[in-house]
């Protein structure tokens, strides 16, 4: 993966907002504010998260020419083309609601002609999908702008104005630090995107949006932190929290950033054989291309009928006879297809017909420049390419194209074929080695050079070949040494061996990269430690609000202990729990109760129920709750052994045989006792209702037992 140092700040710097308008997102959004304007407010950071994140894409994956890198580079330009729309939409919006939220009217045509504007614009990238009126895309993955951006561009700013003009038209009631925020959020981008038109490479229009939501987030934070100066001291309670997040988020960013370093290390190896091997499948592109049209020419000529009848003649004189008819014809494929060499060869006669009619007649035996026939017609193959001088063009060195003749029945007849200039072909891998640093060679199997941009090296040096075996013809063997790289591939078609050395292979500056990284790190752990130290303030309080407000509702006032409301609680949860036979049920009634309010007055009877409930609060509360079900009913929900419980009843009934108020001298309470364990056959409710009966059953005992008047007492 290609990517410059430019590009490595712009994604740094867009990865930045991204988290950061996340974080203020989340934070905003854990405040439960239910007005309009923080809704749109929260809307606003979403949708500049996603365009950060689009633009990230957008600059890391461009220049890289994979199928997967050209998809993202396109969905991730459209991405935040799309999304500057929906902001600069949201972005008026938002400041209608903040009128809106102080009961101030503001005329709905800002909205209407915000969407209108915003719709063309819609229309202009969708448009630009299928004609790239607006951007397109070169050869090499880079996007450039085109004359639609600058409508596309107008039209945004022209809605991001309408959301200044209502901010400015409604300026008096708006608090001079908001205003001047929602100011700098539109402006900064607006003057941003003027210098965006005389700046390519780096989008200042998207950092300017950037820097405005973290003019408008400071400000809420300002306001809001004025708003809970209070809860300063809730901050000291909590700095155990903060020192464990802190400690957590400090390993996660050490663990990241040696991750980090690792994978930066693989990602600059695997860049630099993507680049490597880009460079190559180029060059080898070209020179297939540049051979295929020789070869397709050669079997032309091997296929022509009168070419066939040419040179299946036995005889040297029978070769001359011919020789004109075959001069012609050599000479206006020549000139139909541009080359300096086109030649046939009888093997009946071995004449070597040219431009110049018959050249000579080989001697494969004697004549070393007349090997390369021999060679051929022992490969058995239907075309050879070698390299060799070319006698009839002075001597010159070309690539030979040699291809085989065949009767109908598939006997040899002779070969044939077109030389390709060597110079062309040394201009051609010139230029490849100017343009990228490298160096390409074409070798045979031997490791022999046969086309080098070197003419002094061919055929008279060798390349390290020990490693040919491991290279096919469908990839690329990538090779890494000495601050350069190797590719090789087989090219098939001719035979020989593709070699690539570049001398410029990507490498990541490690160093570089991690920089930013340890301060993205180092920024969001900042932030978010603020913002979990403001949310958790707020959600302290609330806490301790809520906790209150609960308390107060289940619990009794006059006796403290909990209420009607809280025994039916804590019985759904105990049903709810399962483990009901882990309980036992003890209601409570007081005798004398009336007697006490009647004759002594109603201090006396709350001294009761106070009495008695101290009794049962310090008899009980090792195992279980006490409720104050009635003007005079208790209940108690114990948990232990039926032991425990008969333990915890012994005690009470010494503190009530004990009691001493100042108004009243006696306190008596009625009981009935259920053992949940002993009743497994039973529901909660029916084993509530049988302690229920027990109790009464007891006061009816207590009555007949000391002789006194149920219904005076």
């Amino acid at each position: 993966m290609n990517i410059t140092n430019l590009e490595i700040t712009q994604a740094t710097i867009d990865m930045f907002f991204c988290l950061f308008c996340i974080i203020m997102m989340v934070s905003i959004r854990a405040n439960g504010l239910k007005q309009k304007s923080m809704k749109m407010f929260i809307r606003l950071f979403l949708i500049a998260a996603i365009l950060f994140l689009g633009e990230t894409l957008a600059y890391i994956f461009r220049g890289n020419l994979g199928t997967f890198d050209v998809i993202v580079t396109r969905v991730a330009n459209l991405m935040v083309f799309a999304m500057n729309i929906a902001m600069a939409n949201t972005y008026v919006r938002y400041v209608m609601s903040v009128f809106n939220d102080r009961n101030i009217e503001v005329s709905r045509n800002y909205v209407k002609l915000a969407n209108i504007f915003s719709c063309i614009n819609i229309v202009v990238i969708v448009v630009n999908v299928f004609y790239p009126w607006m951007y397109y895309f070169d050869e090499t993955n880079y996007y450039h702008r085109n004359n639609a951006w600058y409508v596309y561009t107008l039209l945004m700013l022209i809605v991001i104005f309408l959301g200044t003009a209502v901010a400015v038209k409604y300026r008096k009631n708006l608090e001079v630090r908001s205003f001047i925020s929602i100011m700098l959020f539109s402006f900064i981008p607006i003057i941003a995107t003027i210098v965006q038109l005389f700046i390519y490479g780096i989008s200042i229009t998207n950092i300017g949006l950037g820097i405005g939501a973290f003019i408008m987030f400071a400000a809420y934070m300002y306001d809001w932190s004025h708003d809970n100066s209070d809860q300063m001291e809730s901050i000291k309670k909590s700095r155990i929290d903060i020192i464990i997040l802190f400690v957590i988020m400090l390993l996660s960013m050490s663990a990241s950033i040696i991750v980090s370093g690792t994978v930066i290390q693989r990602v600059s190896e695997d860049n630099s054989q993507m680049q490597s091997e880009t460079i190559a499948q180029m060059v080898s592109a070209k020179i297939e291309n540049e051979f295929l049209k020789p070869i397709t020419v050669s079997q032309t000529i091997s296929q022509d009928v009168n070419i066939r009848s040419y040179i299946d003649k036995d005889s040297r004189e029978e070769a001359e006879k011919v020789k004109d008819d075959m001069t012609e014809l050599l000479i206006s494929i020549g000139n139909e297809f541009d080359y300096k060499m086109a030649f046939v060869v009888s093997d009946k006669n071995r004449a070597y017909y040219t431009y110049n009619g018959i050249s000579k007649f080989l001697d494969i035996e004697n004549d070393s420049h007349d090997i390369w026939y021999k060679e051929y017609m022992d490969s058995g193959k239907k075309y050879v390419v070698n390299v060799d001088t070319d006698e009839d063009d002075n001597w010159s060195l070309s690539v030979f194209i040699n291809y085989g003749i065949l009767d109908e029945n598939g006997t040899i007849l002779g070969a044939c074929g077109v030389g390709v200039d060597m110079e062309d072909l040394k201009k051609m891998l010139s230029q490849f080695e100017e343009k990228y640093n490298i160096k390409v060679d074409l070798v045979n199997h031997d490791g022999l050079i046969q086309i080098d941009s070197d003419g002094s090296t061919i055929e008279n040096e060798y390349l390290d070949n020990s490693y040919f075996e491991k290279v096919n013809g469908d990839e690329y063997f990538y090779q890494m040494s000495d601050g350069s790289s190797r590719m090789t591939r087989y090219l098939d078609e001719l035979d020989w061996y593709l070699v690539v050395k570049d001398y410029n292979p990507v490498k990541i500056d490690t160093n570089r990269i991690l920089l930013p990284i340890i301060l993205i790190f180092i920024a969001g752990v900042l932030i978010m430690s603020v913002t979990f130290v403001i949310i958790s303030i707020r959600e302290r309080k609330a806490k301790e609000a809520y906790n209150k407000r609960y308390v107060v509702s289940i619990k009794d006032e006059l006796t403290g202990l909990y209420n009607r409301r809280g025994y039916e609680v804590d019985c759904e949860a105990i049903v709810k729990a399962g483990n009901i036979y882990d309980y036992s049920i003890i209601m409570m009634d007081l005798n004398g109760l009336k007697a006490a309010n009647d004759n002594v007055g109603h201090e006396a009877g709350d001294e009761l129920i106070i009495g008695a409930a101290k009794c049962m609060n310090n008899a009980f509360s090792g195992l279980g709750n006490v409720y104050r079900v009635g003007g005079d009913e208790f209940v108690a929900l114990l948990k232990g052994t039926k032991e425990k419980v008969y333990d915890a009843v012994k005690s009470f009934d010494y503190l009530t045989a004990n009691f001493k108020g100042k108004l009243i001298s006696e306190l008596s309470v009625s009981k009935g006792i259920v053992i949940c364990s002993e009743h497994q056959e039973a529901s909660f409710d029916e084993m509530k209702a049988m302690a229920d009966k027990l109790m009464y059953e007891d006061k009816d005992e207590y009555y007949r037992r000391t002789g006194k008047d149920r219904r005076r007492v």
